[in-house]
């Protein structure tokens, strides 16, 4: 085939983590890259560890990122089913084959043997792993053994001899001696496949030109090589990508103090192009001394080759990093409508938002996007837009409101922006900074005290601005009510004092 095919085949054993994401990105980029068909096969056979909501939650995952699937569920394809678990007869017509060419058998070790056997290879410092007792059996024996156990396993007949060697785009050639190798399971009693045996004859079956996975799935290769040699397939080419550390530089885990579920970074309201962004260039270089990549540049420059052999880190100050820079990047439009869903939970707007709602969001944005990281901190960086019962900042109002001239100075300035006809930066600038110089203050002096009172806080964006959107009556209003409130602040203290 010309074209790549690659396959992303999670197991919905739980929540997608970034690990899983960050591998999903590498098969999306090559496909793109090529013009290749990405996959979706959903590896369900582990019927235990299979979790509601898991599928759903891996789908919303890939489709936020905007890595929709060529192939797969929801979507169709020549070489389905893409669920393992309706694959079942395909899975048992080919270990039958493998039987008939010797290259695999049944195993009616019970659990109880193998727990022995684990048990006394542990206690006598062996090698862990099947004694192949069932592997050569005579017929009277293999008959005791299926009146024993009449639901046996099927089991691979790997090579014991030699090696199994093959080459790996990431970690180069590769040589694994066979006796240490292991006659590993390929149908479970239930009749399930096991990963091993399903992964390679769905890749067989799919026409999955790469396989790129993690480096932890290197030490199961040669079962998989030796599987394609058993039925004389050709073998994917093999990329192995390397690990995620976190910040303390463990295997990034469900321990981790890094958040591995995917989903929460959705929830958190990251933008799905930061985390292309942060995902691609983790373990993966274009060579170029370069931060931000939009989508576009990321599928135009990928290559395996720029895959790196080492670990990489999750970094979080550089996924906010580069999260920021991508909120700078969007237009106002495109990030007040980003910012509706978070705004409809905090209240502030209706559900439909009205076509006034709309133009007051998109004036507040262009003010709160230069400081916006994480986009579920919009409603608090917006409070004082739409509430005004809000309360002061203790520092800021101690420090500002709670002052002997404070309450005079609110007053003399809602009086002059009450009086202006005019509603503007300009005019608003010009009327605080008046009332200021009118009782022999300047600068800081004016300023801080405003603010606290238009807004509860010491920082922000610029005064005027924020002012501007607010408006002229609440404007007003708040600082009058600040202005009561600092002096009733006052009075306690003096009645403190004198007693």
């Amino acid at each position: 085939m010309n074209k790549p095919r690659l396959r992303f085949a999670p197991s919905p054993t739980g929540s997608p983590h970034v690990g899983n994401i960050r591998t999903a990105v590498f098969n999306y980029l090559y496909c793109r890259h090529n013009d290749g068909t990405f996959i979706l096969r959903i590896e369900d056979t582990d019927r235990e560890r299979c979790t509601e909501g898991s599928l759903e939650e891996i789908m919303l995952s890939l489709r936020w990122m905007g890595m929709d699937w060529d192939e797969g569920p929801e979507v169709g394809g020549d070489y389905g089913p893409y669920f393992q678990s309706q694959r079942l007869d395909i899975y048992k017509k080919y270990a039958e084959e493998l039987i008939e060419r010797g290259r695999a058998y049944r195993c009616y070790c019970t659990k109880e043997r193998l727990e022995e056997l684990r048990k006394y290879q542990e206690s006598n410092k062996l090698p862990l792993g099947y004694d192949r007792r069932c592997r050569e059996l005579g017929l009277d024996e293999r008959a005791r053994l299926e009146r024993e156990n009449p639901e046996p396993v099927i089991r691979f007949a790997m090579n014991i001899e030699g090696t199994t060697e093959f080459d790996d785009v990431v970690r180069g050639h590769l040589v694994f001696d066979n006796s240490l190798q292991d006659d590993f399971v390929i149908i479970k009693s239930d009749g399930y496949p096991t990963y091993n045996f399903a992964n390679v004859v769905d890749d067989h079956l799919m026409q999955i030109t790469h396989v790129i996975r993690g480096e932890e799935f290197i030490s199961s290769t040669p079962k998989h090589v030796q599987l394609y040699e058993a039925f004389g397939w050709k073998a994917p080419i093999w990329v192995s990508v390397p690990l995620i550390l976190d910040e303390r530089r463990r295997k990034l885990s469900k321990r981790s103090d890094t958040q591995t579920r995917f989903v929460s970074y959705i929830e958190d309201g990251y933008l799905p192009e930061a985390m292309l962004n942060f995902l691609a260039t983790m373990g993966w270089s274009s060579g170029e001394d370069k931060k931000i990549y939009t989508r576009e540049e990321l599928i135009q420059q990928f290559t395996l080759e720029g895959i790196s052999t080492s670990a990489a880190v999750f970094d979080l100050a550089r996924l906010n990093d580069l999260q920021g820079e991508h909120v700078r990047l969007l237009s106002v439009d495109d990030l007040a409508g980003r910012l509706i869903p978070f705004l409809k939970e905090a209240g502030y707007i209706g559900d439909p938002p009205t076509p006034s709602d709309l133009e007051y969001l998109k004036r507040i944005v262009p003010l709160i996007q230069p400081r916006l990281v994480l986009l579920k901190d919009a409603p608090d960086m917006m409070l004082y837009f739409y509430r005004d019962d809000f309360d002061y900042e203790e520092k800021g109002a101690r420090k500002y409101l709670i002052k002997e001239n404070s309450p005079q100075l609110l007053e003399v300035v809602a009086e002059k922006l009450g009086s202006l006809h005019e509603w503007s930066c300009t005019t608003i600038e010009r009327a605080v900074r008046e009332g200021g110089i009118s009782l022999n203050m300047e600068g800081g002096q004016v300023i801080h005290p405003v603010r606290v009172a238009i807004t509860g806080r010491t920082v922000g964006p610029g005064l005027f601005e924020l002012m501007d959107v607010i408006g002229k009556d609440r404007c007003v209003a708040r600082l009058r009510r600040a202005a009561d409130w600092a002096r009733s602040r006052l009075e306690v203290v003096e009645s403190q004092t004198s007693s």
